[in-house]
């Protein structure tokens, strides 16, 4: 079928913008602009001390991973199921599973985690891990400061997990 000028709707986008009418634009944006900046000028520095003072988290944040023990029997946990590494969609999870004998007892199921390591570099946050444990063995806290230099830092153990947190000190005393 040939092509036919009258079937052609043309669309009108707004009136033609001449010089004066892009001025008077540019003008207008660079005048509100500078109403908000002088606006927060009056109201002075907002200052957080944060080594001394940490930015609050929301209750759903998830942030460093914890692994639990039983609080009466001491026992782990974790029982070594691999679920939490099958949802993991960053694959940074690995889970060596192995029996639990009569006299060495580490978890109240027939298996153990051997091996739990989580890789914090590839580790995207994402609380799958948590989702999927059907023991509540490994859940997310509200820790984030896990920075560090080197990649294989970053690499959490199965003793590392079960410790409490490190509590960060800040550089300078307060009399400094």
């Amino acid at each position: 079928m040939p092509y036919d000028p009258g079937d052609v709707v043309e669309v009108v986008r707004g009136p033609r913008q001449g010089a004066a009418a892009g001025t008077y634009r540019a003008f207008a944006a660079t005048m509100k602009g500078l109403k908000m900046t002088f606006g927060r000028l009056v109201e002075g520095p907002m200052v957080n001390s944060y080594p001394e003072e940490k930015t609050p988290v929301y209750p759903r944040f998830r942030g460093r991973h914890k692994l639990h023990r039983f609080e009466d029997t001491g026992l782990e946990k974790c029982v070594g199921c691999s679920l939490c590494a099958a949802a993991c969609p960053a694959d940074c999870i690995r889970v060596v599973a192995a029996e639990n004998t009569p006299d060495n007892r580490v978890s109240a199921g027939e298996r153990y985690a051997a091996v739990y390591e989580i890789n914090l570099s590839r580790c995207i946050f994402c609380g799958y891990c948590e989702i999927a444990c059907p023991f509540d063995a490994i859940t997310m806290g509200h820790d984030y400061e896990m920075a560090d230099y080197n990649r294989s830092d970053l690499i959490f153990t199965k003793e590392m997990l079960l410790a409490e947190p490190l509590e960060r000190t800040p550089l300078r005393s307060a009399d400094e």
